[in-house]
């Protein structure tokens, strides 16, 4: 202690008799490197802290089943929720075709109903346009779907032909949008599906798909939409088939099938917790 007492004596004694500016520089010089070295304890103190931050946040994230923070993962797919509307022809007042007893609305209704329930059983989220016998006006169909941006359109009805009781089969119509990207469902491509499974399990004839720009439905509607038109009330052979349940529950299974093949076309796939979503 007394050298330490000794020695800054001498540095003042030292101090003292130097001249005064070189004084002055002395001490101008002592507190800059005074104050360089507080900032750089600061900076580090800094570093520090940012670097545990980080590695805070690291481990949170990993714990939590996440990424770095801040970054995406590319190999985890954007989802969104699917939606298949189905709409049951007429309704209410509106009868539909009718031949003695037998009305399209109720056919359309029982066929819908049965095609929803198995598509709910597969998990499909399914909304209706109508799911009892009340009239729907079309404007109003096509809002039901466009307000939650559903992923089809499925407008189920039955035919008939007043002139010709000879004419019989299944047909689909579409209305296929402008320039459609031939890599993304369509109207067309839709009812090429739905027209494919309902001929080759209801073993009707083949009347194909027809385009009809003019039905609202399928003008206005903003997602792949289709009417299929099951058979013909006004043929006998047609009609036999139509009052029988299982020739429904046989229609409403191949427009379910031709839902799930759209459904792969679409790159539509169940997620971890059971819906379907789309996975791009």
């Amino acid at each position: 202690m007394k050298e330490i007492s000794r020695i800054i004596r001498k540095l003042y004694n030292s101090y003292t008799k130097m001249p005064m500016k070189l004084r002055f520089l002395l001490v101008l010089t002592f507190f800059v490197l005074l104050f360089v070295f507080s900032v750089s304890i600061n900076q580090n103190v800094v570093n520090e802290e940012n670097q545990n931050n980080e590695s805070n946040n690291i481990k949170n994230g990993r714990e939590n089943g996440e990424g770095r923070p801040n970054e995406v993962d590319n190999s985890t797919p954007i989802t969104k929720e699917v939606t298949v509307v189905i709409d049951p022809g007429h309704g209410g007042e509106d009868l539909g075709a009718t031949k003695g007893d037998l009305y399209e609305k109720k056919l359309n209704l029982d066929i819908s109903l049965k095609m929803g329930k198995l598509l709910e059983d597969l998990g499909v989220n399914v909304v209706y346009t109508r799911d009892k016998d009340i009239d729907v006006g079309l404007d109003e169909r096509v809002n039901i779907a466009n307000r939650i941006n559903a992923a089809l359109f499925i407008s189920v009805h039955n035919n008939y032909m007043p002139n010709d009781a000879g004419y019989k089969g299944t047909e689909t119509l579409y209305c296929t949008p402008v320039d459609t990207d031939e890599n993304k469902m369509d109207g067309q491509k839709l009812a090429a599906i739905v027209q494919n499974k309902l001929v080759s399990t209801l073993k009707t004839v083949d009347n194909g798909t027809i385009y009809r720009p003019n039905l609202v439905v399928l003008r206005k509607t903003n997602m792949p939409a289709v009417i299929a038109e099951i058979a013909y009330m006004s043929n006998s052979s047609d009609r036999a088939k139509l009052t029988d349940e299982g020739f429904r529950q046989k229609a409403a299974e191949a427009l379910t099938e031709a839902v799930m093949e759209a459904f792969k076309f679409m790159k539509v796939e169940k997620d971890e917790s059971g819906e379907w979503m789309f996975m791009d």
